[in-house]
């Protein structure tokens, strides 16, 4: 089978650039160590990579007026997940992140100053902040 215009293959931050390399597609001179005949040159495919800091801060709520309500009572989250597998849908279909958030240190802070800036520009965030209503939902449905 041939494809009559293009393919778009994607398989994640590090897969892509394993498939791209293996490909001929990357800094001709690593590929050709590791006997890759080299495509194109382009030595930034697979540099550059930085992971950031992943803190959670998980906090339970009092009262019947969230989410955790469904967490604390086996029945109601029996109930959903009965919902999801039937039906693939109810409230467990909630995403685990639902609003993100990126941010940066000031350019004059003393950790930076210290251990120089890890971001990959002057505007790439220093950490994501993820706020999660359902996390707890997923890794309990996913268990089921």
């Amino acid at each position: 089978m041939k494809a009559r215009k293009e393919v778009i293959l994607s398989a994640g931050t590090i897969g892509t650039t394993q498939i791209l390399q293996l490909s001929g597609i990357g800094c001709a001179s690593d590929l050709r160590v590791l006997g890759i005949s080299v495509v194109i040159d382009n030595p930034a495919v697979g540099a550059n990579f930085n992971d950031h800091v992943f803190v959670p801060n998980i906090f339970n709520v009092k009262g019947e007026e969230s989410l955790d309500n469904l967490l604390r009572n086996p029945s109601l989250i029996g109930t959903a997940i009965d919902e999801w597998t039937a039906n693939k849908t109810g409230i467990i279909t909630n995403s685990v992140g639902n609003i993100f958030g990126f941010a940066r240190l000031p350019s004059n802070s003393p950790i930076l100053e210290t251990l120089g800036d890890p971001a990959s520009g002057p505007k790439s965030p220093h950490w994501e902040m993820v706020f999660v209503v359902s996390a707890h939902l997923v890794r309990v449905s996913l268990r089921m």
